[in-house]
């Protein structure tokens, strides 16, 4: 995940709410209470008095919080559906902003919300059975920009770009480029051209003529690791920084967005942020919008970051029948965060160091984790927690997150009581699990030429969806406990009946300090330094059942620090399609040979999957010495 997207993710919702007036408190949506009564406004009604798109939307929800209100005072329950004009097109430069809503429903009427700034659209906050449907957002300009290589030095660091017709080129837009994705892309399939490495950033750009620009990189794009083609001229490229998010909702239960159609993002599309969450997302196309004008080229790109992230919400989203492509990074990321100990204080009391200050609260279930194994220390609940500034312990805590996406408290503590005493040290990890969206369910969606799909919750299930073109790893679960320091680990967790083809297209995974390594990948991410697989089980009980895998250019499964596995049903086509496995594996000590890898684990079955041989698979299944072999079972596997 790239880093501005992190790290600006929940500043930025705990910030919008001081940055744009309160309009709207109250209201209601399609799940009415017995004799609510019902309030129909109209936006038409708003336009024809406002200057602009601007001033109509904060009059009519001026009215809809009067109309609330007034109802409130009466001490009845009133439900408003808020109806935009038919097909109609609204050109924005602030975001809606509501704000403690109750069942209230925005009827798009298929309109379109073009925003003309860098930033975000519609903000939620505070709010419960929220629902918006039948809406398009897009951007215009573009927050990204598009084009083809003409020329770059001996280093690769500063490339020529000749941008396509119809993208942004120009000053003021290329001077708020200083990090982000440089990406080379094939056309064709709309997607990373296979062999690219799949992250280069860009420190600045310069325009040095019409449709022409020079893009300084952070790093060479031909500091070649085992896997990696060679840019060359002709390359196409798409270039995204992280701006504003175009949806954010933030500490709000069961929000609901259906028949939405996001068509570009300067940031994330979708961004969850605490709460009791539950979102719905149901027919939601995240997807790029059509060609500007005056361009001949198709858009590359729909969101500069991911295209939807649940940050530390108790219930995890349902996504059902909807369409992921062209996301810069992950399609989909539910976690939680690890908060690390500083100090031991007394009998069942720590001092613990947060990343945000969220997603931890008094009452919650925690699992722990030791540093270095990451092993389980045991389960147990917080039974208080208070919040308080500590500098004296500043560069304790600094220590703590070296080499970690940096915390934004560096000076504040959690000091919390447990439940039972645990045997905690200095770095070792506290989860919450009530607040690390359990129940997700990503069920008949489509991703097309995006990131992971990343769910790191519990009680979760990816089923009958198709992925094509990942740039990295198609289907992720487990825990990130080195850089991100997002949890947790997969605890029942079910990827059933899914459809995969051409995954991994990017380099990255093919060098040697690669970990994730499987279309569908179950694991860990490492802190830096560390090496092999790592001495714990705590990824437990997860069924990969009924897949089908085409042309993967890496192993088709990969699992690791498991108890409790079943492989089973999958079907299985070419692995490792480039013909040679470049430096995967090395990071375990293996060299490549089979379909389908499964290391430090106990307890598993993996059993009738059929296996297509092929230039480097030249076996079914290979289990690392490090599992408990006598606990393995692997049976009546095909391979043809």
């Amino acid at each position: 995940m790239h880093i501005l997207g992190r790290r600006q993710a929940v500043a930025l919702t705990s910030s919008f709410v001081s940055a744009f007036p309160i309009l709207v408190s109250g209201g209601s949506r399609a799940q009415v209470k017995p004799g609510a009564a019902a309030v129909a406004f109209e936006m038409a009604d708003f336009t024809k008095t406002a200057a602009d798109a601007d001033a109509a939307f904060a009059k009519a929800l001026a009215a809809i919080s009067k109309s609330t209100n007034d109802a409130n005072k009466l001490g009845k329950t009133v439900h408003i559906v808020f109806n935009l004009e038919k097909n109609a097109t609204y050109t924005i430069k602030r975001p809606l902003l509501l704000k403690q809503l109750s069942a209230f429903e925005l009827n798009g009427n298929g309109a379109r919300l073009v925003n003309t700034a860098l930033g975000s659209t519609l903000l939620i906050s505070g709010s419960s059975h929220v629902t918006v449907r039948d809406l398009s957002i897009d951007y215009d300009p573009l927050p990204f920009t598009q084009g083809t290589i003409t020329a770059f030095d001996r280093a690769a660091l500063q490339i020529m770009v000749r941008v396509d017709p119809g993208y942004p080129d120009d000053a003021k837009f290329l001077a708020t480029i200083t990090d982000g994705f440089f990406k080379v892309m094939d056309r064709r399939t709309r997607a990373l051209k296979a062999g690219a490495r799949d992250f280069l950033s860009p420190s600045r750009i310069e325009r040095v003529g019409e449709r022409q620009i020079k893009v300084h990189l952070q790093w060479s794009a031909n500091e070649l690791g085992p896997g990696q083609l060679l840019v060359v001229v002709g390359d196409v490229v798409a270039i995204s920084n992280g701006y504003a998010h175009a949806i954010v909702v933030d500490d709000s239960a069961s929000t609901a967005f259906t028949g939405l159609k996001l068509l570009a993002s300067p940031g994330m599309g979708i961004l969850e942020n605490a709460g009791p969450g539950g979102m719905l997302l149901q027919n939601v196309s995240i997807i790029p919008g059509p060609r500007p004008q005056g361009a001949t080229t198709d858009r590359l790109v729909s969101t500069n970051s991911d295209g939807s992230h649940f940050i530390a919400v108790e219930r995890g989203p349902t996504i059902q029948d909807c369409t992921f492509a062209n996301t810069a990074d992950d399609a989909v990321n539910v976690h939680g965060f690890y908060y690390y100990v500083v100090q031991k204080t007394g009998p069942r009391r720590y001092l613990l160091s947060p990343k945000w200050d969220v997603g931890l609260i008094a009452g919650d279930m925690i699992e722990t984790c030791e540093n270095g194994t990451f092993r389980s220390l045991g389960r147990t609940k917080i039974v208080q927690l208070t919040k308080r500034k500590a500098p004296e312990l500043k560069d304790k805590i600094a220590q703590i997150w070296k080499n970690k996406s940096p915390t934004t408290q560096p000076d504040m503590v959690y000091d919390i009581e447990l439940q039972q005493d645990l045997p905690l040290k200095i770095a070792d990890a506290v989860t919450s699990l009530s607040r690390i969206g359990a129940g997700t369910a990503i069920r008949r969606c489509s991703f097309h030429a995006c990131g992971h799909v990343v769910v790191k919750s519990a009680n979760s299930v990816v089923e009958d969806s198709q992925f094509s073109y990942s740039s990295t790893i198609a289907l992720q679960a487990g825990s990130d406990i080195g850089f991100w320091s997002e949890s947790g680990f997969a605890e029942n967790l079910s990827l059933r009946n899914n459809r995969f083809t051409h995954s991994i297209t990017g380099a990255n995974e093919l060098s040697d300090g690669s970990t994730a390594l499987g279309a569908i990948y179950i694991g860990m991410s490492l802190p830096q330094g560390a090496k092999g697989f790592q001495n714990n089980f705590d990824n437990r009980n997860v069924t990969i059942q009924g897949n089908r895998i085409d042309d993967s250019f890496i192993y088709a499964i990969f699992v690791s620090n498991a108890d409790g596995v079943r492989i089973i049903d999958n079907v299985i086509g070419q692995t490792f399609i480039r013909g040679n496995a470049f430096g995967a594996g090395r990071f375990y000590g293996e060299t490549p040979n089979s379909a389908i890898f499964i290391g430090r684990s106990k307890n598993a079955e993996i059993g009738n999957n059929r296996i297509a041989r092929g230039r480097v698979t030249k076996t079914a299944v290979a289990v690392d010495r490090t599992c408990l072999r006598e606990s393995i079972h692997v049976r009546n596997n095909v391979l043809a």
